[in-house]
């Protein structure tokens, strides 16, 4: 599979997830506008923690183009409260974001150098590695339309291999997720 398509529209809209509190949540209820879905290897992944919180960083950007962000993971609550991210993190413990999107599970994923550049990247950013969770997931992120479905998707092949922030943003200006009519 590409690294980068115009899916074949994947609807997440039913996807059941949970909040940082634990409330069970419909993605379609949270999608309203266009939205990136960051879907990091686990939150504490540190090239995954460093994207999201450059992506925060940049929200004003993403909103100023009619878009929102969103996160989906198997945990959440310290990145919101502690590192600031100013977009909803969810959780899946069932990765039914990942199946989906058919994000891969691969042994060999922290072999790749490509991840271990990403992770050095991070690390000269002021980040700082947290408990390994899930050594195998790949990460990925769709953008979705404001019905809930994935009009692009990126599945990643290394650790925290993300498409650049300016890559999502001309996506989202070229009105590749439209807004609700």
């Amino acid at each position: 599979m590409p690294d980068i398509e115009a899916s074949a529209l994947i609807s997440l809209a039913d996807i059941t997830l949970r909040t940082t509190a634990g409330e069970l949540v419909r993605l379609g209820q949270l999608v309203e506008r266009p939205t990136i879905l960051v879907i990091p290897r686990y939150y504490g992944c540190l090239p995954c923690r460093d994207y999201l919180l450059r992506l925060s960083e940049r929200l004003d950007q993403v909103e100023a183009r009619g878009g929102a962000a969103v996160g989906a993971d198997h945990q959440a609550r310290w990145l919101m409260e502690e590192k600031g991210v100013r977009f909803p993190l969810l959780v899946d413990p069932d990765r039914r974001v990942y199946t989906a999107l058919e994000l891969p599970r691969k042994w060999w994923v922290s072999l790749n150098p490509r991840g271990w550049w990403n992770y050095a990247r991070a690390l000269a950013r002021g980040n700082r590695q947290g408990r390994i969770i899930e050594p195998n997931q790949l990460p990925g992120l769709a953008l979705l339309d404001a019905d809930g479905r994935a009009v692009w998707v990126h599945r990643g092949r290394a650790l925290g291999d993300y498409p650049s922030i300016e890559q999502v943003l001309a996506q989202l200006e070229s009105g590749a997720a439209p807004a609700r009519r």
